[in-house]
């Protein structure tokens, strides 16, 4: 299950730990509002991660949740959940809907997030970025060490705030790997196949935690 995403998974952490720790002043060359939005929330971010009453033995949980608090204010969940399940998307209810969305964010959060504190010293370098129409696309390097990521930031304004609806790592969308995946499943096992595995992975790293 995920098996291309599992293999990527490295690059899509270093991704997410670049974003947390990456300088402010990187990104306080640019005047562009994606920009300014992008570097409040990591400013944020860097707070939390540095602070010293958050550091001490017994508050991880407390630290992970409150950078996830920030990060779901970053990416469009309720967008992506949608995109990757493609044209399935139609067939179920909204209650049906409203259950994969939280359990897509519960996914991505577990698999990746969780891990930022793995991670530190990496560089981010911004490239470009193109905006046109309420979107958005910036385009990036990871920097680690000798090895260089290209990752593409796909942004959208909804209501005067730009909120992460993609990642491309390497030039591979993180949404179509994980419609691909989804879809195998669902042609094979129907939306419910879906859930009941996602679920079963979720509490699955609930337990090994």
């Amino acid at each position: 299950m995920y098996n291309y995403i599992q293999k990527k998974s490295v690059m899509i952490v270093l991704l997410l730990a670049s974003m947390f720790f990456s300088q402010a002043g990187v990104l306080a060359s640019t005047n562009s509002e994606p920009m300014e939005q992008l570097q409040q929330s990591v400013n944020n971010i860097l707070r939390i991660l540095q602070s010293e009453e958050l550091r001490v033995p017994g508050k991880q949980e407390e630290r992970k949740q409150l950078v996830i608090e920030v990060v779901e204010k970053m990416f469009d969940f309720r967008q992506m959940a949608r995109s990757s399940m493609g044209q399935h998307w139609n067939t179920i209810t909204e209650e049906e809907q409203d259950k994969f969305v939280g359990l897509f964010k519960n996914l991505v959060e577990e698999r990746y997030i969780g891990k930022i504190d793995s991670y530190n010293n990496q560089q981010v370098v911004y490239k470009k970025q193109l905006v046109k129409d309420g979107k958005a696309l910036i385009y990036t390097d990871i920097v680690d060490k000798d090895l260089e990521i290209p990752i593409v930031y796909r942004l959208q304004e909804d209501n005067g705030k730009w909120l992460i609806n993609d990642l491309k790592i390497e030039n591979v969308s993180l949404i179509v790997n994980y419609r691909r995946d989804f879809d195998s499943i669902i042609r094979k096992e129907q939306f419910e196949g879906l859930v009941e595995k996602i679920t079963k992975q979720l509490e699955k790293s609930e337990t090994s935690n």
